[in-house]
């Protein structure tokens, strides 16, 4: 356990001491806290992060209880809860999170002290969207003459009868050509999103030349510009993404939305890995490159959803994760600020350690463009508490500008020798003690004292760099110096290798995978060409 812990670790400010089941005070930025009651150490090992980002807009989830998905279940018989979206609802039972005992809430309290141990327990509050009805998602044969019901927003008649005709046409040809149908924009509507359903059983159940439609029509109705229609997509496929027998064309389609869908990519692409099913997660993750090169404007909270997950992702989720951390995937361009890759630094170090040498070659930054900026990043900078994530912004973040006041060079040099004496900061002190001397146009004045004051004591690259510029300086010599020594990047863990290593290889097979599907309903489009299925049933 380290002895620096970030501060958004320490937001439950309470908990139970180990030994006797005293509630302990956890007010301090400590890793460790001493009992009042029996006087023993207890180390704090469960620790909150911060909440995950959400993109706006986007609907409530729906999570499936993994072990029966795992187990083989379908969308119909997995249990599903509603997740964190944390408003109002009704409290049936809860448990105090410390021994476990029941606890009664009355009326609206936010909290309540637990009868059995004392633990201050707080009320999460979860919004609950109600469950589709499963009726209205099954199609009715229309009238050609019908006219949509005016309370109704999503009944269309002409939409719902190419549903009905479609989920229960026999014949495999004239089945194909009224899935063609669905390239009729007129079809793309909150209809087609409520019978969604019907028609993602007939693709799971069913070859390429349906699926390849039916993902067509999923992802034209998530581009097509309505927050509902996008929503209620989302609600409708989730369920089937988790499946076994979902086909690679359908998680391809969530690729044409936005952000919203990234969650729910994400998730199949980890369950789909848990379950040996790597060619599923890399074509979940093909669909979350896509979102990221359409849309621009969720970068942002698309690569923060990323960053908090990588504590906890596996196999091809956390390789993308990585590799859109490096920018070698989506080519956007897209990087995290550095501040946000630092604070995840502070959390990373703690909680999954071998992170950090792959995420210290993930920064994008510039020289500070003046003062104001570059003292901002010396703030920024003292609220790092991991040594790992200090080593980073020393090498990485912490930046002299090209010109500046003497007085902020002064800082900056007062700053980095002490740091230097730190065995573990060292090497990355000395290269940002090295830039004062290499990066301002001139060298400060500051520094010219420095090297007076200290001469030969310094670091030998301060040495070698300031004799660069000044080579007749009294005060230092190039004899003596050592030969310069590169230094190494650190190997990734022998895991994340791997893991990088087979992702071109599944990357491979999951393209493979969408383009001989759309080939084969390319050939069965071709078989019926001229084939004509009335909407209506005719005389």
């Amino acid at each position: 356990m380290s002895a620096a812990l970030p501060r958004v670790l320490f937001r439950t400010r309470r908990g139970l001491c180990p030994a006797c089941g005293t509630p302990l005070e956890l007010d301090d930025d400590v890793p460790e806290v001493t009992c009042r009651f029996c006087g023993s150490l207890a180390v704090l090992e469960r620790r909150l992060r911060k909440v995950e980002p959400q993109v706006e807009g986007a609907p409530l989830r729906l999570y499936l209880d993994a072990a029966a998905a795992e187990a083989g279940g379908t969308s119909a018989s997995v249990p599903w809860v509603r997740s964190k979206g944390y408003r109002q609802s009704d409290v049936e039972r809860t448990v105090c999170p410390g021994c476990g005992d029941a606890l009664e809430w009355k009326d609206d309290a936010e909290r309540v002290d637990c009868p059995s141990c004392g633990s201050d327990c707080r009320l999460e509050r979860r919004l609950w969207a109600p469950l589709p009805d499963p009726d209205r998602t099954i199609p009715r044969r229309r009238g050609p003459d019908e006219r949509p019901a005016q309370e109704d927003d999503d009944d269309d008649p002409r939409t719902e009868q190419l549903v009905f005709r479609f989920v229960g046409e026999a014949d495999p040809g004239r089945r194909v050509a009224l899935a063609l149908r669905f390239e009729e924009w007129a079809f793309v509507n909150a209809t087609a999103a409520r019978l969604l359903p019907s028609l993602l059983r007939v693709a799971c159940e069913s070859g390429p030349a349906l699926q390849v439609p039916i993902a067509d029509l999923v992802g034209k109705l998530l581009c097509e510009g309505s927050a509902e229609l996008r929503n209620a997509t989302l609600r409708a496929i989730e369920p089937f993404v988790f499946e076994r027998a979902v086909p690679p064309t359908l998680v391809f389609a969530l690729g044409l939305g936005d952000g919203t869908g990234l969650k729910v990519l994400l998730d199949a692409a980890e369950l789909a890995h848990r379950r040996g099913d790597d060619d599923t997660a890399t074509t979940a993750l093909l669909a979350v490159n896509w979102i990221f090169q359409r849309n621009v404007g969720h970068h942002g909270v698309m690569g923060e959803i990323l960053l908090h997950r990588m504590l906890y992702l596996s196999g091809p989720a956390l390789a993308f994760a990585l590799l859109l951390a490096r920018r070698r995937v989506t080519g956007t361009g897209f990087h995290y600020p550095a501040e946000t890759l630092l604070s995840f630094i502070d959390e990373a170090a703690v909680e999954r350690p071998s992170l950090v040498p792959e995420l210290a070659r993930c920064f994008y930054v510039g020289l500070p463009k003046d003062e104001t900026e570059c003292r901002k990043r010396m703030a920024f900078f003292a609220t790092l508490r991991s040594r790992e994530a200090r080593e980073a912004a020393l090498r990485e973040f912490l930046l002299p500008p090209e010109e500046a006041p003497d007085a902020l060079y002064r800082d900056l040099s007062a700053l980095l020798p002490p740091l230097a004496a730190d065995p573990a900061l060292a090497p990355a002190a000395e290269l940002a003690l090295r830039r004062i001397v290499d990066v301002p146009r001139a060298i400060p004045a500051c520094i010219h004292e420095l090297v007076a004051e200290r001469g030969r004591s310094l670091p030998h690259e301060v040495q070698r760099a300031y004799l660069r510029v000044v080579p007749d300086t009294p005060h230092l010599s190039w004899e003596g110096l050592p030969y310069w020594v590169p230094e190494r990047e650190p190997p990734l863990s022998p895991d994340l290798q791997a893991l990088l290593d087979r992702w071109n290889e599944d990357l491979g097979r999951a393209v493979e995978a969408v383009e001989a599907a759309r080939a084969t309903f390319r050939e069965s489009r071709e078989s019926i060409a001229g084939l004509q299925v009335p909407l209506f049933d005719v005389g």
